[in-house]
């Protein structure tokens, strides 16, 4: 009786033994096919489009919920943008007609700046490719950008020095980035290429080691409101 016991035992044990084996070959299996995750692309905004009224922004057609109001002067920090290809639209907020559009291809992993601009009722969309590298070692990296419709070729200065920044940038332009020293209140000024005169200028902007930063310029060059000639930035990271 005893051994019949045993035996018996045995092959429960037996049996539990290869249960656990097959549920663990299954979870291995499961495992080995599971797609791997995607990285996702990322995405900010600017809307730097004078005069223009609050927009609506569309990928591939879908509205896209952003954490502010599409005005003029608006930033959008990044969103999580699925990679591949795909097409970027403005309309009016509760239109249906729109007003500006660009293709893109996004790669997995890698950050991107969608820009606005031109004077209203006109817009015209800009897209750059974010390099968010490390700078050099104690340097800030920065890019410039013209978003002034009204303007010839610019200029990007640093106060003080007599050698552009950046430069020659049209309409819809953007730079590379540069590597700049960090400074506490850093002054930046925009002159027409090969002019003296300065049109724009941003005081005490502080520059801190390891960031990077966009610098564009924004507003009409004859204008005396709130869409008047500026400097904006923004802190890609």
């Amino acid at each position: 009786m005893k051994s019949k016991n045993y035996a018996v035992a045995l092959a429960k044990k037996g049996t539990i033994l290869l249960c656990s084996a097959l549920l663990l070959a299954a979870c291995k299996k499961d495992k080995a096919t599971d797609p791997p995750a995607v990285k996702p692309a990322k995405l900010a905004l600017v809307v730097s489009s004078p005069g223009a009224p609050e927009l609506s922004f569309f990928a591939n057609g879908t509205k896209v919920t952003t954490s502010k109001a599409l005005n003029y002067n608006t930033v959008i920090d990044y969103m999580d943008l699925k990679p591949g290809t795909g097409e970027f639209s403005f309309k009016k907020k509760d239109a249906t007609d729109v007003l500006a559009k660009i293709n893109y291809t996004a790669k997995t992993g890698v950050s991107y700046t969608l820009l606005v601009g031109d004077k209203s009722p006109k817009a015209a969309v800009v897209l750059v490719e974010d390099d968010l590298s490390a700078p050099a070692t104690d340097k800030a990296k920065v890019r410039f950008v013209n978003l002034s419709p009204e303007t010839t070729v610019l200029d990007l200065y640093v106060a003080g020095k007599t050698e552009t920044a950046l430069s020659k940038k049209a309409f819809k332009e953007a730079s590379s980035y540069v590597n700049v020293d960090p400074a506490a209140e850093l002054k930046f000024e925009i002159k027409e290429n090969g002019k003296t005169d300065v049109l724009a200028t941003l005081d005490k902007f502080k520059v801190e080691k390891g960031k990077i930063y966009t610098v564009w310029v924004r507003g009409l060059k004859d204008a005396t409101d709130a869409t008047k000639l500026g400097i904006e930035v923004m802190t890609n990271k």
